[in-house]
């Protein structure tokens, strides 16, 4: 990923945002049916051993958390300022950061101030070159942006961008935060380390 600081962040903390939406409407919509179910008298314990209520009763309580959760969830990307990161600026919080692995795999993660583990899907445009022979009819290439002169042309060609959302305090967000493009990470994933370098920052 290239830092061209032309990546719109605002889109990714939309789809977070409607995302943290749909989890509260969910665990509120849960919490309501397990605080009816934990109620009901014919849940109400007549023994010791009838445990159907108070079971109900702990899975509403967990699903209010949740919802408080999302709600200072929320209010926190409600409230981020999308800061623009130059190629030679430190990670910080609303970085959008690209990785690179020992086998030349790439990831892309958001670094927010919560939802960790939250993917996102963006369709992004790709400029490719290809050498072109400099006696193309233009009239039958309407979609490509020609260079005669440079002997090629730029086709525009739509990608998928996968973006994983990250905390600063969860272990790999830990060891991004403060530092810059180029720098390598290592991250200990049980008997097995492995070493990130960071391809992009903005």
């Amino acid at each position: 990923m290239a830092n061209n600081g032309k990546f719109d962040k605002r889109l990714i903390v939309d789809r977070i945002i409607s995302g943290l939406e749909l989890a509260k409407q969910a665990a509120m919509s849960a919490a309501k049916q397990a605080h009816e179910t934990a109620t009901h008298s014919e849940t109400v314990a007549k023994s010791k051993y009838e445990t159907f209520g108070l079971e109900a009763s702990y899975l509403a309580h967990g699903q209010a958390q949740r919802v408080a959760e999302c709600e200072v969830e929320l209010s926190g990307y409600r409230s981020l300022n999308l800061a623009c990161l130059l190629d030679d600026s430190a990670i910080d919080l609303s970085a959008l950061v690209s990785l690179e692995d020992e086998l030349g795999i790439e990831n892309t993660y958001f670094i927010g101030p919560g939802a960790p583990g939250m993917k996102i899907s963006l369709e992004i445009d790709k400029n490719i070159d290809l050498e072109i022979d400099k006696n193309i009819d233009l009239e039958t290439d309407k979609n490509t942006d020609i260079d005669l002169a440079a002997g090629c042309h730029k086709n525009s060609h739509k990608e998928q961008l996968m973006i994983t959302v990250i905390t600063p305090s969860s272990p790999l967000g830990q060891l991004l935060m403060g530092k810059y493009l180029d720098d390598s990470v290592r991250l200990n994933i049980g008997e097995q380390p492995k070493v990130y370098e960071i391809t992009g920052v903005e």
